[in-house]
């Protein structure tokens, strides 16, 4: 049994479709997708997260099929190019935004918050606001969101695209420390 597995998979969004997309994934494999610009890769990750429904195929994580699960359901995060990070909200309260739904404990939500944002060397930042930080940390932030809440799947939409050789280096070594142990143990805090 695959860890992700894709079967027979089609989505029609009108004026973009794919067509019978099929893959398999072992636990603490890496897989990624290389096309043009348009060819359907955020709309595959997106399907995957559940945000699309797919006309036809089935998607299995661990062996259950996810296909009709809504997306908090799925056990998942997504993590974006552009961040997608509220505007409006400090960075304490971007990471602890998914932690909220699922821990109804503040202290634990703190505790969470605080061992994430150490790891990835933005603790000193919890009380700003996304805007007036620079592309790295609010790239941080938004890994620092998606791992905190343990998920099972890490999907990731060219996250390091906009980022400087010494940032991306770092944090692509942060998400393969996370996926190794998986996401349930204190990392050792990663060194900029």
């Amino acid at each position: 049994m695959s860890f992700l597995e894709i079967k027979n998979l089609s989505i029609d969004l009108g004026e973009f479709k794919l067509i019978d997309v099929n893959l398999e994934i072992e636990k603490g494999d890496y897989l990624t997708i290389i096309g043009p610009t348009g060819s359907g890769k955020s709309i595959l990750l997106e399907t995957i997260a559940g945000f699309y429904k797919p006309k036809n195929g089935k998607i299995f994580l661990e062996g259950e099929d996810i296909t009709n699960l809504p997306p908090e359901k799925r056990n998942m995060s997504i993590v974006y190019q552009d961040y997608v990070l509220f505007p409006h909200k400090t960075v304490f309260e971007n990471i602890a935004y998914g932690l909220k739904k699922k821990i109804k404990d503040k202290d634990k939500i703190k505790e969470e918050v605080n061992r994430i944002s150490e790891l990835l060397n933005i603790s000193h930042l919890l009380h700003r606001k996304p805007g007036t930080l620079s592309g790295g940390e609010q790239q941080r932030t938004a890994l620092a969101r998606a791992l905190v809440v343990k998920p099972k799947l890490l999907l990731m939409d060219e996250p390091f695209s906009a980022l400087d050789v010494k940032t991306k280096e770092n944090l692509r070594k942060l998400v393969k420390k996370a996926v190794r142990m998986k996401l349930n143990v204190k990392l050792k805090k990663l060194k900029r």
